[in-house]
């Protein structure tokens, strides 16, 4: 992994950003698109696993602004130009602290706040729900279900197994475990990440890093922070591509049946794949953030 001067390519970023200053002296990248006028709603954007928010500005911030929109997008700790270990998260709790801090200044900027979470990002939004019930009105869960498609994640090598179980047993902070999945984006991206440690996971996934792994080798997802303890007050989205190289709309749609949410939609996205949207996909999910607030 090449190391990244993280400090310097945040201070020589020209576009609209805010810093999130954590209360262990790190420092959170969140980049805005502004619409041409103050805006009455804002939606922060949860990136899934190996991205950043940079990539979410063509592939719906754009649209999601010039519809009058404001737009955050978070790089998590360790993730695009936000500082940490790459591919590292220190605890459960700091992920908590992390999201709500960011959650807090999205707040701060409008009247009304909808969470996006999309692909690992889900996880994210359903921990910042939970976390801060008060300053979130709305969420969104884009490309993301509990039961993967057969064949998404290659068998491991015997190499890649040895280096799993010793990360897990021996090198907890250490990001030795490589992500490594079909159709995934951002090879030539330096920004991208695509080693983590195994507590990465069990932060995002709240358990075990070993778990995690006879999650995704058994195709299905059981994270208890991808559940709600109790009935869900807001509105709720869940929105999937026709071509979603890890989730079919029937997962996607149990998932969204099995939320236990008065006020809840599901739509299906013509033509699009994982991480990857034709012109014109977010028509639904524009008028659903119109007609909810």
């Amino acid at each position: 992994m090449a190391d990244i001067d993280v400090a310097g390519l945040r201070a020589s970023y020209a576009g609209p950003h805010e810093l999130v200053r954590t209360s262990d002296g790190k420092t959170l990248f969140v980049r805005r698109w502004n619409p041409a006028s103050e805006p009455d709603v804002s939606v922060l954007i949860l990136h899934g696993i190996t991205g950043y928010g940079g990539p979410y500005g063509p592939m719906i911030a754009d649209q999601l602004s010039a519809a009058g929109f404001g737009v955050f997008a978070m790089d998590l700790r360790g993730h695009g130009l936000s500082d940490g270990t790459r591919g590292d998260y220190p605890s459960s709790a700091r992920l908590v602290a992390d999201l709500s801090a960011t959650v807090a200044l999205a707040k701060s900027k409008s009247r009304k706040l909808v969470v996006l979470g999309h692909s690992l990002g889900a996880l994210s939004a359903v921990i910042a729900v939970k976390s801060r019930p008060q300053d979130i009105d709305g969420l969104i869960i884009l490309s993301a279900a509990r039961r993967i498609r057969t064949g998404v994640y290659p068998k491991p090598s015997a190499k890649a197994v040895v280096k799993t179980l010793f990360g897990v047993a021996l090198l907890r902070g250490t990001p030795v475990m490589e992500y490594r999945r079909t159709g995934q984006l951002g090879l030539d991206d330096p920004l991208f990440v695509f080693h983590y440690s195994a507590r990465f996971y069990a932060a995002l996934y709240g358990v075990g890093a070993l778990r995690v792994i006879g999650m995704l080798r058994d195709g299905l997802i059981d994270s208890p922070n991808l559940k709600f303890d109790q009935k869900l007050a807001i509105p709720l989205l869940v929105g999937v591509g026709e071509q979603d190289e890890l989730f079919s709309a029937e997962a996607a749609k149990g998932f969204c049946d099995g939320i236990d949410c008065d006020d809840k939609e599901f739509f299906v996205i013509p033509g699009a794949r994982h991480a990857f949207f034709p012109q014109g996909s977010w028509g639904p999910l524009v008028s659903w953030l119109g007609t909810k607030f």
